[in-house]
């Protein structure tokens, strides 16, 4: 991963992130049919939403992320809420090492795409106890929502950052292929959750959640950050004076069993 392109994001990444919805996680650990006392691997962890979230239902979490600004967050945030069972790895998933059949869950939370997916899919194979799941997590974005002010805020990210300045392409393979194709690949079998989140915007909020993003991050947008935010609002106020904006989010989870 470029690590720079999440430079800064942290505060913004804690506050304007929507959090996946309770009832998608709870339906992810009911078909998981988790025990309560196995280990939970969470790669690519970020600020530590799934590692802490889903704590409470295993003995030991082990969240491993590259970015040591993420994780400090992560930790303080488990901190915050007195969760003390989760070991935090500051390093890269392809670097990460583990005996076989060690985890009852491995998840993923919308970071496949900066990994070497067709060589951490058959490892995450091997440590992961017989029948159990990965879960690959995430959700719609302004890349992919169809909400009528989309192609709006789209435009302004590529007027000022160009036709190309999207996440995701990684430092290994591109996206050519799905995460789908690339897990069937590896000879996973494959179930999909989607779930439904209406969420609505302020201008503030809608700023924060792009400068979250590793395609909109005060890094990526330098000097250029104070024009983008005024082109922006400008543009948004002039579709809906209220500075309201809604959309439909899709999160979803891809449960995958070898």
């Amino acid at each position: 991963m470029n690590r720079h392109l999440f430079q800064g994001t942290v505060p913004y990444y804690a506050r304007y992130r929507v959090p996946y919805p309770q009832a998608l996680l709870s339906q992810i650990c009911e078909q998981a049919q988790l025990t309560g006392s196995g280990r939970l691997l969470d790669l690519g962890c970020g600020t530590g939403e799934l590692a802490v979230r889903l704590s409470p239902r295993f003995q030991e979490v082990t969240a491993v992320d590259p970015d040591a600004e993420m994780l400090a967050a992560a930790q303080q945030k488990a901190r915050d809420q007195q969760v003390t069972n989760i070991q935090w790895l500051h390093q890269s998933a392809e670097r990460f090492s583990a005996e076989p059949d060690s985890f009852e869950l491995v998840t993923i939370g919308a970071a496949f795409h900066w990994m070497d997916r067709p060589v951490m899919a058959p490892r995450i194979q091997s440590w992961l106890q017989p029948q159990q799941p990965l879960v690959i997590m995430g959700y719609t974005s302004i890349w992919s929502g169809n909400a009528d002010w989309h192609p709006l805020v789209r435009d302004v990210v590529k007027r000022w950052l160009g036709e190309k300045r999207r996440a995701g392409t990684g430092e290994f393979n591109n996206l050519a292929a799905p995460h789908e194709l690339v897990l069937i690949d590896a000879g996973y079998q494959l179930e999909e959750i989607k779930y439904e989140h209406p969420q609505t915007w302020t201008l503030d909020d809608l700023l924060g959640n792009l400068y979250s993003t590793s395609f909109a991050s005060p890094a990526v947008l330098g000097e250029k950050q104070a024009d983008f935010e005024a082109d922006l609002r400008a543009t948004l106020l002039d579709f809906n004076p209220s500075g309201v904006y809604e959309e439909q989010m899709t999160f979803y989870a891809l449960l995958a069993r070898r």
